[in-house]
């Protein structure tokens, strides 16, 4: 069954490239997650522990209400941000079951499926399916650095192993090198259901040359930055949104800048972003960045207590002084 679309004027030739590639999807026999597009301001959540180190799930069911009462477009489990990399396999499983069931199909779920081995994310992104996610964001393998060709391998088995969307994950400061936008292009041809990518990398310029190889075949393909100020530059360029960690401070800051652009108003978004130029200063304060968040959303009061697992350990006195003074900057305490 056919009808119309109803869609903003401003977003009539995006609507048309997506409406023509799902048509084209479907006479192929391709209906269904290949043809999905993320877009919007997606939140890497935060994973939230008791005093104890243990999964608070309370805790985290009131984050993701919180972060829908934003108006978030979805929302990852298990990113970076997310401490993946201190979870162990049944903490992983349980804590995206917690954010898909409080979610409850209003926004997209996209889960993050780390890994070293080819095997072990395969299981991962299984698992993701299962559970009822949206989506697998895979970042390439880490410990040793890969070359393109392992890169490509390692990419080629994950999306012929499952029937489900899969994100790249560029991330060159864990993974140890930059994905190249030339195979990124590769990837997206070869395989329908490697949709979209996440870039956290402080670099535009990578951004641009993903969309400009990526997008004449693929305008299904989502592009979306992981470093908030780069959102509004992603936006004007032909992409999607934003996975940005700090949303889980204050998620209406970054949906207010899309939400601005979506309806044609760039002067109110470029105004909003010119409000927060100190952004950048954040990831000055400390690593691993989720440190920074969680001790930014205790400062906004919207946690108790900012606990993190070794070997991530908490700010200092200092760079808490400092964290304060700048989300009073931004407008976020």
């Amino acid at each position: 069954m056919w009808g119309d679309v109803l869609v903003a004027p401003e977003d009539a030739d995006q609507a048309h490239d997506v409406i023509t590639t799902y048509l084209a999807a479907v006479q192929a026999g391709q209906e269904g997650p290949t043809v999905r597009r993320f877009a919007g301001i997606i939140p890497p959540l935060v994973t939230l522990f008791d005093r104890s180190g243990a999964v608070d799930e309370k805790a985290m069911r009131r984050h993701v209400d919180r972060m829908l009462a934003g108006g978030v477009h979805g929302l990852l489990a298990l990113g970076t941000t997310g401490e993946v990399m201190h979870l162990t396999p049944a903490e992983r499983r349980r804590v995206a079951e917690i954010v898909v069931d409080q979610t409850r199909g209003r926004v997209p779920v996209l889960v993050g499926c780390a890994g070293t081995g080819t095997d072990e994310v395969i299981a991962y992104v299984r698992e993701a399916q299962e559970i009822g996610a949206a989506g697998a964001l895979v970042i390439v393998p880490y410990y040793w650095v890969l070359s393109d060709a392992a890169v490509e391998a390692h990419y080629a088995a994950v999306a012929r192993a499952v029937d489900f969307p899969i994100l790249i994950y560029n991330f060159p400061a864990v993974s140890g090198r930059n994905l190249p936008p030339a195979l990124i292009a590769r990837l997206a041809e070869a395989h329908p259901n490697v949709v979209g990518i996440k870039e956290t990398l402080d670099s535009i310029g990578h951004i641009a040359q993903v969309l400009a190889l990526v997008r004449p075949k693929r305008p299904d393909f989502s592009v979306l930055c992981g470093f908030e100020h780069h959102l509004l530059n992603t936006l004007i360029m032909g992409g999607d949104g934003s996975i940005p960690g700090m949303a889980n401070v204050a998620p209406e800051t970054s949906v207010a800048v899309y939400e601005a652009w979506r309806r044609g108003d760039l002067a109110q978004a470029a105004e909003l972003v010119r409000q927060r130029l100190d952004f950048p200063s954040l990831y000055e304060l400390g690593a691993p960045f989720f440190v920074v968040v969680k001790e930014a959303m205790a400062l906004a009061g919207s946690i108790e207590h900012p606990t993190v697992r070794l070997p991530a350990v908490p700010l200092s006195e200092d760079a808490r002084t400092q964290l304060y003074a700048l989300l009073g900057r931004l407008g976020m305490v």
